[in-house]
Parts: structure tokens; C-alpha cells; sequence
């Protein structure tokens, strides 16, 4: 046994470890965390078809030939589902959802009599020229199969992400950054699995390559999604977990109101300076300029022409832009400077800066103290 598949069997056991602290978690999303341990589970079963590959044991337990590529058409749906209860919570498995297994039942019936010969016509069949043709095509329609579902999901996230930011002020204890690079990562995983296969069809033998390769990229992947899944806080704000209103639908908002609020709004923000508060939100703010979070909502959106996350950013980058040339900015950090006007990370400081300035608060720094 050599290294490789020693660190595939450790990528193996932690999945599963990984899996049931997932399953038995108490705290957070429960739901959530269920399918990721069963996303978990999957992945390591996954991989161990390459270990029974590399160390020639599916001659031991050839019932397990075929068993572990056969899942692969459960990722797609599952993180699918992952993602949905993340994101908008109280996900139950109806019938409807039984249409997304379809596949992967399909592909358990077309194997059945293949499962059910004896081990001496398993071994002589996964041999025949035709077996690897004929997995080598469902193969294809798997990886076709994932990315379809990583469309969708990739969907999920670009609507989640403009959901809190017309609710919160700072993305970054409720951002579901870590799974578009999980995401990512899988997309990079199948795209050098598509260009494998392109080989294969050529006739150039890369096996050896495609069964190191593969496998020890899948484990890394398996112990990302799953680390991070363990420690993700809360993603679904308050706000948006309740608001079942649609938006602004039969708002009982007058323009006399509206003008009313705007100006009381504008006059908060001047004198009070709220948006200092890295945790201000949507909620927080109604309740300083006693109105409903829908109301303000609708008077940020139609009468500012903005989402309540690039309103209040605006107002920082402003206050940041003051201390950056005042005096005292020469001796503060740019951190320092990001914390002081509301933000929680230097990234989310400089990326907000860039957007509202079109250069790095560093840049704009040195504009203006051109000694640094």
C-alpha cells in the first residue's frame, strides 16, 4: 500500500468521522447539517472505489463492484438540497423531490442483473471492452448531471446574496462564500475528470494518473466542505427568515410619508452616524427611525435607488474617506480605518472602497499623503 492511497483511506475515515459529527450535531441548522453528513458519507463511498482499484481488493469484495460510482448521481440533488436549507430553511423531502433520484434510481435498475452474477462473471465482466465504454458514458452523463445541479445552485446563492443585502450591513458572519468554493472546487474536479475522459476516447492510457489524481482532490474537497460546514454560524438573518410578505405588495406607504421618512432617515445618518455600528441591520435602523423594516426597505430602494447593504456601505466609505485624509489618518492602519467606520474585515473594507471610489483605500491613502 503506498502513500497515495494511504492519504485516500485517511480522506475516507475523516469523511465518515466528519459525517457523524454532522449527523449527531445539536446546535445550528439541523436539517442542513443532516444532508451534509449524508453528503459526506456519499463522497467518501465515492472515493473508496479507487482504493479497491489501487490495491486490486475488489477481487476480495467484488459485491462492492460498481456500489460506489452509483452515488455519484445522489451529489448533485443533495447539495442542492443543502443549499435551499441554508439559505431559506424548513426544507421537507415531498414527493416532488423524489423526481431529482430519478436518475440514480434509473441507473440502480440498469445495473441489477450486473449486481446479481457471481463474482468469477463480475470479474470477467468489468474486464470486456465494452464495460469500460459503457462506464465510461454514464460517467459523462453523471459529470453533465452534477453541473446541471451546480447551475442551480450557483442560482440559490446569487439570489441569497442580494436577500441579506437588503437586510444587513456586513456579509461577512452570513456569507456562503465557503460553499462557491467548494462549488468551484467540485467544477475544477469534474472539468479535469471531462478532460481525462477526452484522453481515454483518444486512446492515451492516463489510469494510473486519473486514479491518483481524482480521488486525492475529492478528499481535500471532503474535508473543506465539511470543516467549514461544522463551524458555519448562522446564515439566515432574522429578518429574512420571517419576511413572507412579497416585496413591497400592497405597501401602505404615501408619498407623504415616504418624503417624510427619507428626510428623518438622511438626517439620522448625518447626526447619529448609525452605520459606525458593524452590526447595524435593516431591523435595528426601523427601529431607530420608528417604522416597519418594509417601509424603510421601500424608501432606501425606490427613493435612494439602492439595496439597504450599498446604502449604508456608501455612507462608510465616506466616513472613511474623511479619516483617510485627516491627520490622523496618516497614523492609523487600514484596518483600523475599516473597523472604526463599520466593517468587520479589511477585505470587505477594500472591496467596498474599490466599488465606490475605483481605488484601494492604500491607493486613495497615498493620493493624498503622497510621502508614505
Amino acid at each position: 500500500m503506498n502513500l497515495v492511497t494511504i492519504i485516500i483511506l485517511i480522506g475516507i475515515g475523516q469523511g465518515f468521522f466528519v459525517s457523524v459529527l454532522l449527523l449527531t450535531l445539536n446546535r445550528g441548522n439541523k436539517t442542513a447539517n443532516r444532508l451534509l453528513g449524508i453528503l459526506m458519507i456519499l463522497f467518501s463511498l465515492s472515493i473508496s472505489g479507487f482504493v479497491f482499484i489501487r490495491t486490486d481488493s475488489y477481487k476480495d469484495f467484488p459485491f462492492a463492484i460498481g456500489l460506489p460510482s452509483t452515488v455519484i448521481f445522489l451529489f448533485g440533488p443533495l447539495f442542492y438540497f443543502y443549499v435551499k436549507e441554508l439559505t431559506a430553511g424548513r426544507f421537507k423531502f415531498n414527493k416532488k423531490d423524489i423526481l431529482h433520484l430519478i436518475p440514480f434510481i434509473a441507473l440502480i435498475l440498469y445495473r441489477l442483473p450486473f449486481y446479481f452474477k457471481n463474482p468469477e462473471e463480475k470479474l470477467a465482466s468489468i474486464r470486456s471492452v465494452g464495460s469500460l465504454d459503457e462506464n465510461l458514458v454514464i460517467l459523462i452523463i453523471q459529470i453533465i448531471h452534477l453541473f446541471i445541479y451546480l447551475f442551480f445552485v450557483k442560482k440559490i446563492l446569487n439570489k441569497h446574496e442580494l436577500k441579506i443585502k437588503s437586510t444587513m450591513s456586513s456579509l461577512d458572519k452570513i456569507n456562503l462564500r465557503w460553499i462557491s468554493v467548494g462549488m468551484n472546487s467540485f467544477l475544477v474536479i469534474f472539468g479535469i475528470m471531462t478532460i481525462f475522459i477526452a484522453l481515454f476516447i483518444s486512446g492515451i492510457n492516463v489510469y494510473s494518473i486519473y486514479i491518483t489524481v481524482i480521488p486525492l482532490m475529492v478528499s481535500i474537497v471532503i474535508l473543506s466542505i465539511g470543516y467549514f460546514g461544522l463551524t458555519q454560524p448562522i446564515i439566515i438573518p432574522p429578518e429574512i427568515e420571517n419576511n413572507k410578505s412579497k416585496k413591497y405588495e400592497k405597501s401602505s406607504l404615501t408619498s407623504e410619508n415616504s418624503e417624510k421618512y427619507l428626510s428623518k432617515l438622511l438626517s439620522i445618518m448625518e447626526a447619529e452616524k448609525p452605520f459606525l455600528n458593524n452590526d447595524l441591520t435593516l431591523q435595528k435602523l426601523s427601529e431607530k427611525l420608528s417604522i416597519s423594516p418594509h417601509h424603510l426597505s421601500q424608501i432606501i430602494n425606490e427613493r435612494m435607488n439602492q439595496n439597504f447593504f450599498d446604502f449604508i456601505n456608501s455612507y462608510r466609505i465616506e466616513e472613511a474617506k474623511i479619516l483617510l485624509v485627516d491627520k490622523r489618518g496618516e497614523l492609523l492602519t487600514i484596518l483600523a480605518i475599516a473597523e472604526e467606520v463599520g466593517f468587520n474585515s479589511k477585505s470587505a473594507f477594500n472591496i467596498a472602497f474599490k466599488k465606490y471610489t475605483s481605488m484601494t483605500p492604500t491607493q486613495f491613502k497615498k493620493q493624498n499623503f503622497p510621502a508614505i
